[in-house]
Order: C-alpha cells, then structure tokens, then sequence
C-alpha cells in the first residue's frame, strides 16, 4: 500500500476497507517483492559491469611482492570468481523465473473482490434508475358496520417500463383491500390508483392488465413529458452469487427510493401459500419489505432482472423476485395491444401429484399434469388430445405442475407453434399444437 497516501474519508469505513481488502494487500505486496527481484538482477549485472570497467583503470602503486600480497592476490581472485559464479547463478535464476511467471499468466484467471468497487456499483445502479422506480398508492372504498364508506389506503412500488407512461408492479399492490374487523369492499381491485414519480409529482393510474396467478399487473399513467424507463436484463442467464440490488419504499413513501442490495442467493424457488404456488421465483438476501414489492431487482450492469414479489417474514434475507423475462412478453403485448390475452390450450387440467393423492393411483409420469376435459374445438381438440392424458413437457421443458404450465405459456402468441409431449397409457407421445383464439 502506498504509504503517501492519505484517507481523508469515514475512519470506520476506512477500517472495513483495510479489513476487507487485507487479502488483496498481502497478494500485490507478493506480486510487487516477484517483479521487484527481475529488475534487482539486472541491477547487480550493470554494478558488476561498472566495477570491472572502473578496476582496469585503476592504477596501484607498485608495493614489493611479499608473503602478504600473494595471499592479498589470492583473496580478490575468491571473490571475483563468487561475484562471477553469483552473476551466472543470478542469470540461470532469472531465466527460470521468467519461464514459471510465463506459465503462471496461462494458468486460469483468479478474481479478487474488492469491496469498494461493489460499494461504487451499488451506488452507479442507484443513481441510474431512480427515476424509474415510483410509488404505488392505492385508495380502496370499504363499508364499516354501519355501512358507511370508508377510504383505505396502501401503497408499494413499482418501475417505468415504457416513456410513455407503462408501469410494471405486482397485482397484490393494486389489489382492493378488506379487513378482518367489519369492512367489506367490492371488486377484486383498489378503486383508485396513483403512481408517485421519484421527483415528487403524482399521476392518477389506470390498471391495463394484472394477472392474480402471476402476481404482475401493469398500470398506465398520461406524463406532461417523457419518462425514463429501465432498461431490462435476462433473467434465464442469472448464476447463484451475482449482485442483486433492489430499489422500492419499504412501509411508506416517506422511505421512497430506499436501496439494498445483496445477491442472488438461489434461482427456480417455488413457493406455496394462500392457495396459491408461485414457481421459477429468484431468491436474494437483498432486503424486500412491504411496500418496496413490485419494485425493480437489477444486476450490477443495472438492468431489471425480477420483480419483487414478497419475503419470508419468519427468515432474514429470504426475498423473492418473479424473473423479468416472464414479463417481457406481457409488457410488449400490453404496450402494443393495451391489454394481454394469453394463449389457451382449451383444457381442464389439475396437478398429477394432487390427481393420484385423490383417487389413490399410481400413474407413469412422476411430474405433470392430467387432462380432466377437453373444450370442443379448442387447439387441444385439434391436436387429438384426450382426457386422461399426461402434459410432461413443452417445448422440451418439463412442466412441473398447472401454475408452471401456465407461467410457461405467456411466453407464447396467438399463432404460434409449441410441441407437447405427454403420456397416454404409459406411453410417451409428441404432438405439435397451435395456439388459436377459439369460443
């Protein structure tokens, strides 16, 4: 470490840095002491050099030769020949040096993490898409004891996906609100809804298309000028340890655009509650509370990878996000057509664990669905699809259960083209199905 250098910053941030880094220290002060010994050989060459050139010009005074002198004589003979052999032993070493160090930069890269690096890209992503995150109030007419009205209000979080005004959230946010203490509402959503801009402005919202099962709704909103909207990642390309960063307003807009940030401590969790199974969800211990759900979670290029859905209240840092590209296809839809129709099979399907749990049968598949009813000239009709059949897989992509079937098919439009593969009496078959509108 550079011993000029003065830290005019925290002292205790400084400390945690000296901490974090002390790693990182003690491996450049080794790659400094392995260059520093190349240029030292170089060094004592030219110093021998420049000796032997000053000594043949050096002219002594003739002294009578003695007993002393020959042994004077054979004491600088030693030492010339060490410093020779110590020159040539010098250069045998450092030609070896040269070739391990050679050897070592073909070896496989390591990485060294550096703290303050993460600090700075935390902050980068921050400052990049706050704009884009905005609160979510919601105002639900209720009914008391008395049937009189009453306003509820809530509120959550979500991000601008278009500059035009398309707000990504989750459907629970604009959900309407009812209590256990005497109020009623009516309708499954809020009867008002704003959107709150990072600088303080509030649009009145309206509710394009939420979908209960997924959990994800999208509002539309009419700005004076352009919005700056999130740039979207992939999230089919996450690996377990990434960065992960979420921006929202945990418990009130008073908190609105609080950061945290963690990373991706788990990918394809399901979770079951409230009669409900949310699959493919992404895990972080990047902390997700009430009110910061729908809000953006980024990478550290700082671009949407999910939306934050909810947390397990039991546990710290276990939240959970629904993957963006479960949502790209129904943003494009929505932002095109106003709404999102997805693709029907034209079936009545239930989970096959839950079919043999009933009827106290063993089927061949060890995860699917079973077709219960096949609607008349539904895509499932025509592709001979019967009752009874297994659904195993889509495209190559096994289906775990109804909820994952139906996760998998927003990814399809009216037109195309998807191959099932399915078990009929114990027997694996293959059809390809076209998803059509049909009444």
């Amino acid at each position: 470490m550079n011993d000029d250098y003065k830290y005019e910053g925290d002292p205790n941030l400084y400390e945690q840095s000296q901490e974090n880094t002390f790693r990182l220290e003690e491996d450049t002060y080794k790659r400094d002491r392995r260059t520093y010994e190349e240029p030292s050989y170089k060094y004592d060459n030219g110093y021998y050099e420049d000796k032997n050139k000053y000594s043949s010009n050096y002219k002594k005074e003739k002294k009578p030769k003695g007993r002393g002198s020959m042994v004077i004589l054979a004491l600088v003979f030693s030492i010339i020949g060490s410093l020779i052999g110590g020159a040539f032993g010098a250069k045998l070493a450092y030609d070896r040096y040269k070739i391990d160090y050679t050897a070592s930069e073909a070896a496989p890269p390591s990485y060294t993490i550096n703290t303050k690096d993460e600090v700075t890209t935390v902050s980068a992503v921050a400052t990049a898409n706050l704009d884009s995150v905005v609160g979510i109030t919601t105002t639900t007419i209720m009914r008391d004891l008395f049937n009189r009205q009453v306003g509820a209000q809530a509120m959550g979080s979500g991000f601008i996906v278009n500059e035009d005004g398309y707000i990504m959230t989750n459907d629970h946010v604009i959900a309407s609100l009812t209590s256990s203490t005497g109020y009623s509402s009516e309708g499954g959503y809020a009867d008002q809804v704003a959107v709150v801009l990072n600088d303080g402005s509030q649009l009145p919202a309206e509710i394009l298309w939420s979908d209960s099962t997924l959990d994800l709704a999208i509002l539309k909103v009419e700005p004076e000028v352009p919005l700056k909207p999130v740039k979207l990642g992939d999230s089919d390309a996450l690996l377990i340890g990434e960065q992960a960063i979420a921006i929202g307003n945990p418990f009130a807009l008073e908190f609105h655009g609080t950061v945290t940030a963690g990373y991706i401590s788990g990918l394809n969790r399901t979770l079951r509650g409230q009669g409900t199974t949310m699959q493919d969800l992404i895990q972080t211990d990047a902390s997700i509370n009430q009110g910061n759900s729908g809000g953006p979670l980024l990478n550290g290029k700082g671009e949407v990878i999910g939306i934050n859905t909810m947390k397990i209240s039991s546990g710290e840092g276990l939240g959970f996000a629904i993957p963006v590209n479960t949502a790209k296809p129904i943003i494009d839809q929505v932002i095109k057509t106003g709404t999102f129709e997805r693709v029907t099979i034209g079936i009545t399907l239930m989970d096959l664990e839950r079919f043999e749990e009933l009827y106290k049968v063993d089927l061949a598949p060890d995860k699917g669905v079973i077709i219960l009813e096949v609607v008349s000239g539904s895509p499932a009709q025509k592709a001979d699809l019967q009752v009874n059949d297994v659904l195993t897989k889509i495209d190559g992509n096994e289906i775990d259960n109804v909820t994952d079937l139906q996760n998998k098919l927003t990814r399809y439009h009216f037109g195309d083209t998807a191959e099932l593969e399915y078990v009929r009496n114990r027997e694996t078959n293959k059809v390809d199905i076209t998803f059509e509108s049909y009444n």
